[in-house]
């Protein structure tokens, strides 16, 4: 409200003074009784921490620029909003706290006093306080935060003379921002806002996420449709010739019956497939203004989380000695919010290492021919679907013969290994975890902690980090991001009978790889494409599923994708086109799966979307996909002795193992089949306690399994579990009509399936069911 931003009175409060800092101390300013309506006081509060981290930015540009009176008079506008509205509200220490730190910038602005280094120490340090009071504000409670120290900073000063001589030096940080396009444009347009709950977002999100999956499965019906509309085309020129043939009158007449009806049926049914092509068609254009109108609602300027990062440059360079400049550029652009929040620490990280690695002391740089200051750049910009964010400097660079040196003084490398792994391979060493050149270690660095974390953060949200190096010249740091991590773009692939989703932003184009293409080096194969030879990695082969066998007789499809500038050649069994999904969660039941970074619906089949960075390093590693091989091909058994017996079918072979081992972890005897049909087979041969199932499966779904066993005496009151990515209630209902004794949904939690089975173990008595607080959870 104007009140509230002002800071004036409410209009039943009676007009007083303001109170001066040394009056106020004498009150208990410790209780907060909010004087404004719940609802404003989240608002106001965020709004508070917002003032605070931008004026941190406005003093560490003031030290920088002393003498900039607009700079000094929105700094002094701010301290007393914050000081009237904090008043307004009745947080009173905020407001004593705040009027100490505006009296001070006022001295500065009426020139009674100098924005030197003690100054602005004082002025962070006050800022801090505020911070803290806005973190205990929001929990309600009393505020008892001390501002004792910074009050007593505040007013302790030494005259301008000793402070001048004190904190003469020239700043340690300096501020730079390049103008984003359309940045000076201003405007008298009132533009009206609403606080929506985040979490509301997210919902609205989730729906358009079932929308779009919604629209996947009409388009597939679509085609369905489209294919029988076909047959009934051919089935009535087959009508049409079979009546030609008749000899006798009456077939004659019966069949030309039989062909004019089939033609008024299928005119009908091209008129009904041409309406709903046309609501199919209607649907994708407002399912897709739908969900970029949402995301744009989730979008924020990456540049709010980055004001406090001025603050932290000027600590370091401080700290070290060092003169640095901080240049911003492209503040402004948007990324999700979820994006922002989760990039704070791994930018922040980045930066540090920048000041503390990169940027040399002045006399080093003056004696190698550069500025005294050295700069930093943090930047951000669009790249079609993602975010580029780069920190770069202008230091030293990266030593890579030092980093060999280190690789093989700590084992990670042989010594001519280091000698032959290129510059840029070299780079990715320093992600490893304890890793460090450092040669001391302090409360900076030298420990080797903090890069693995950083492209770990990275690697979650579906990104990917670059290293560039000179030597003299400086570093950059290239993170790609998507611009968000609900709903993306696919490419379908084909992978020993299962498909599997690639994220398209790594993608650079398909090809058809011919056999002589591709030639066997050392311990890795070689793609040549287009005057490169391309490491090839076989998606078959690493994930662990049947497939191409490893010498190709004839063209096989090869996905080209770049990965953190490294391009690589990924070959499978067919392309199946690309589609835009939504990507859902894997649950615990597959999180610790490597090489899968979620799940979506394609129609009724759960696709995994593939980890391409996860997948490409443990090609190089010489590590498996996310599939484990079994010891037998379907039907091995585990564990052993009186142990539960429980069959598992399942015709995704990563959720397949995935469960064998849930349930052998818990010491569960588990026989698993690929698809209903193996599964029944399976069940005939051999006796078991509890079956598993899923519902879509080849050659026999779940349901037809669960009607086909309680047909079986054998297993008329053995429990059967299915756990399904239909969730649908009329699919639930189907799935307890057929016979099921439990309806579990994917993705599941382990413990969630386990605590299942241990319940319908005991309650049908196969086995004593085991307690829910087994270790095993």
């Amino acid at each position: 409200s104007k009140a509230l931003r002002a800071g004036l009175p409410p209009p039943h409060a009676p007009h007083r003074r303001a109170a001066t800092p040394g009056a106020a101390a004498q009150e208990d300013d410790s209780r907060w009784e909010p004087t404004v309506d719940d609802d404003m006081i989240d608002p106001f509060l965020e709004e508070c921490q917002e003032r605070v981290e931008g004026l941190a930015e406005r003093l560490v540009e003031l030290e920088r620029a002393p003498d900039d009176k607009e700079l000094v008079s929105a700094i002094f506008r701010d301290l007393h909003t914050l000081k009237g509205s904090s008043a307004f509200v009745g947080l009173k220490r905020m407001t004593r706290l705040a009027h100490a730190a505006e009296d001070l910038v006022g001295h500065i602005r009426e020139g009674r006093r100098v924005a030197d280094r003690g100054v602005i120490d004082a002025l962070l340090g006050s800022l801090d306080a505020l911070s803290q009071i806005t973190q205990a504000a929001s929990a309600r409670g009393d505020i008892d935060v001390d501002i004792d120290p910074a009050l007593a900073l505040l007013s302790g000063l030494p005259s301008d003379a000793a402070g001048a001589s004190a904190g003469g030096g020239r700043p340690a940080v300096a501020i730079s921002r390049k103008p984003t396009a359309g940045a000076e444009r201003k405007t008298n347009v009132r533009h009206q806002t609403l606080r929506i709950d985040f979490e509301k977002l997210d919902l609205l999100m989730n729906l358009v996420g079932e929308l779009i999956i919604a629209k996947g499965r009409l388009s597939m019906g679509m085609t369905g449709l489209g294919s029988l509309g076909r047959e009934l085309g051919d089935q009535r020129q087959s009508a049409r010739s079979l009546a030609g043939r008749v000899t006798a009158r009456s077939g004659a007449v019966r069949s030309e019956g039989l062909w004019t009806e089939l033609g008024r049926i299928h005119r009908v049914f091209e008129q009904l497939s041409g309406d709903l092509d046309s609501a199919s068609q209607q649907l994708d254009f407002v399912a897709g203004e739908l969900r970029d109108q949402v995301m744009k609602l989730r979008m924020v300027p990456i540049g709010r989380s980055w004001s406090k990062y001025h603050r932290t440059v000027r600590e370091i360079a401080l700290k070290l000695g060092k003169q640095v400049r901080l240049e911003l550029e492209g503040e402004d652009t948007e990324l999700d919010k979820l994006l922002v929040e989760q990039l704070d620490d791994p930018l922040l990280h980045l930066v540090r290492n920048a000041i503390d690695h990169g940027v040399e002391g002045p006399d080093v740089r003056m004696a190698a021919g550069k500025e005294a200051e050295g700069r930093v750049t943090l930047s951000a910009f669009h790249r079609g679907n993602q975010i580029v964010i780069r920190i770069a400097d202008d230091g030293a660079g990266i030593n890579v013969d030092r980093v060999r040196e280190k690789a093989v003084e700590k084992g990670i490398l042989d010594a001519d290994e280091a000698k032959e792994l290129a510059d840029e391979d070299i780079f990715d060493l320093i992600f490893r975890a304890g890793f460090s050149t450092a040669g001391r270690v302090s409360d900076l660095s030298g420990r080797g902690v903090g890069m693995d974390v950083v492209r770990e953060t990275i690697s979650r949200l579906k990104g990917t980090v670059a290293v560039d190096s000179t030597i003299g010249g400086g570093s950059s740091f290239e993170i790609r991001l998507p611009l968000t991590l609900a709903i993306v773009h696919v490419l379908l692939v084909r992978i020993g009978g299962q498909v599997y989703a690639i994220p398209l932003d790594l993608v650079e184009r398909t090809v058809s790889a011919l056999p002589e293409s591709i030639r066997r080096a050392t311990n890795r194969e070689l793609l040549h494409e287009g005057g490169q030879e391309i490491p090839l990695i076989r998606l078959h082969d690493l994930i662990g599923v049947g497939g191409t066998p490893g010498r190709m007789t004839k063209e096989q499809p090869v996905v080209l994708v770049d990965v953190a500038g490294h391009r690589y050649a990924l070959a499978c069994d067919g392309l199946l086109g690309r589609q835009e999904i939504v990507i859902k969660s894997l649950g615990t039941l597959l999180h610790r799966v490597p090489g899968a970074s979620g799940a979506t619906l394609v129609g009724e089949r759960c696709v995994l979307i593939l980890d391409i960075p996860t997948l490409v390093a443990m090609a190089i590693s010489g590590r498996g996909g996310p599939h484990v091989p079994r010891g037998t091909d379907d039907e091995g058994v585990d564990g052993g002795g009186d142990a539960p017996r429980i069959l598992v079918v399942e015709d995704s072979d990563t959720v397949r193992e995935a469960m064998r081992r849930i349930l052998v972890d818990a010491g569960y005897d588990v026989v698993t089949a690929a698809d209903g049909s193996a599964g029944l087979a399976a069940a005939e041969e051999s006796a078991f306690d509890l079956i598993s199932t899923d519902v879509v499966m080849p050659k026999m779904d779940g349901y037809e399994l669960t009607r086909k066993l309680r047909q079986n005496p054998q297993y008329r009151d053995v429990p059967i579990v299915m756990v399904t990515s239909k969730e649908d209630r009329i699919d639930q209902i189907r799935g307890f009509d057929a016979g099921v004794d439990a309806y579990l949904t994917k993705p599941a939690d382990a413990t969630e399936v386990l605590r299942a089975i241990r319940r319908e173990l005991a309650r049908h008595g196969s086995h004593e069911g085991r307690d829910d607080d087994d270790q095993s959870e």
